[in-house]
């Protein structure tokens, strides 16, 4: 049983990175059919900003998962915020944003070197990680125009929540399995708000018009 349990852990190890990856390369290739229109780049920085913290996490921690999950996320969430902010004349916002978020992230990342600090970066990488999605929703609850958000992106960002949720509780840590009771709900919201948009379009355009992508 021991080594069964292992084997899923060390499964859902790679399973819960892949999913998050995917979940950025989805949108990144939906801006190259349909534009950034109804993408919230505020949901996106703040993606950044918890990817990075959760790498901090992952190297004080020792969750490996952590690590090679959020650098190649990092990476390719980096692009979906460059590529939202040119099509959204949003480039200044993005790059103050981005250097904000990466200045907080060394100071707290160095302040949970000391283990009498470290709660500081396990607080603030779940707060960061629940607060995630909220713009985005927000968004897809107001918008009448969610061309540019993929419905693909935010399948995989609930299946990337149950995972991780699933990753934390079998590792014995909180602070990774806590932020999905909020992101979970949210990213559902978004993927069913995306989801119908997409089918009124499919209704306007005709039955050939693509829902999913």
């Amino acid at each position: 049983m021991l080594l069964a349990t292992s084997g899923f852990v060390l499964t859902l190890s790679f399973i819960a990175p892949t999913l998050s990856v995917l979940q950025c390369v989805a949108q990144a290739l939906r801006f190259r059919t349909s534009g950034a229109q109804g993408v919230s780049l505020d949901t996106w920085i703040l993606s950044a900003f918890v990817t990075e913290l959760w790498t901090g996490y992952g190297l004080i921690y020792h969750v490996p998962a952590e690590i090679y999950a959020n650098i190649p996320f990092l990476i390719v969430a980096g692009i979906v915020v460059a590529v939202a902010a040119r099509r959204q004349h949003a480039v200044r916002r993005a790059v103050v944003g981005a250097l904000i978020i990466t200045i907080i992230t060394l100071l707290v990342s160095l302040a949970g070197l000391s283990p009498h600090w470290r709660w500081i970066l396990a607080t603030l990488s779940d707060v960061s990680a629940v607060t995630m999605y909220l713009p985005q929703m927000v968004v897809a609850l107001r918008s009448s125009n969610l061309e540019g958000v993929s419905v693909v992106s935010w399948a995989l960002a609930t299946l990337t929540g149950l995972a991780w949720a699933l990753y934390g509780v079998l590792i014995h840590q909180p602070p990774v399995a806590l932020p999905s009771v909020v992101m979970v709900p949210s990213a559902l919201v978004i993927l069913i708000q995306v989801s119908r948009h997409r089918l009124r379009g499919r209704a306007l355009r005709g039955v050939l018009a693509p829902i999913v992508e």
